[in-house]
């Protein structure tokens, strides 16, 4: 079972802000065409369409095997939720931000659900190198001893 985390947002506030917990880069609009900024994100998909807003190639592979073309109405949110009861992953994480309907308070809410792939040892010494390369420019370090 893939690591999940539920942030209900309040009705009437202002939209959110997220940020990657791996990188802390701003995920962009799940809306862009771009996609977002971040490496770490794999998809993003809302559950009012049920379709990806944003998906990379290597995840897009990985679904392959919990989607199910052959049921009528199983749509790519029913194939990530397969995803999430069955697969193993240490590195993957998913954030569902339940988003209260803007149209009647009887309509469900929307589940912004955004999948990442957390790729720590890479992380890791991507964010020392650069600690060490500001720490060098700053002067904190003694290389005299080495």
């Amino acid at each position: 079972m893939i690591e999940t985390i539920n942030i209900n947002w309040p009705s009437g506030a202002i939209d959110p802000v997220i940020h990657c917990p791996a990188c802390g880069s701003l995920v962009l609009s799940p809306l862009e065409e771009e996609g977002p900024g971040c490496h770490h994100i794999q998809f993003i998909i809302d559950s009012e369409s049920g379709e990806f807003n944003y998906i990379t190639e290597p995840f897009d592979e990985i679904l392959k095997e919990f989607r199910k073309p052959e049921v009528e109405g199983f749509d790519e949110w029913d194939a990530t939720e397969v995803f999430l009861e069955e697969a193993e992953s240490n590195t993957f994480y998913v954030m569902n931000l339940i988003l209260p309907s803007n149209v009647s308070i009887e309509d469900d809410p929307v589940c912004l659900r955004i999948g990442f792939e957390l790729f720590f040892s890479e992380d890791q010494e991507e964010l020392y190198e650069e600690l060490e390369r500001r720490h060098d420019e700053e002067g904190l370090h003694d290389h005299s001893q080495n």
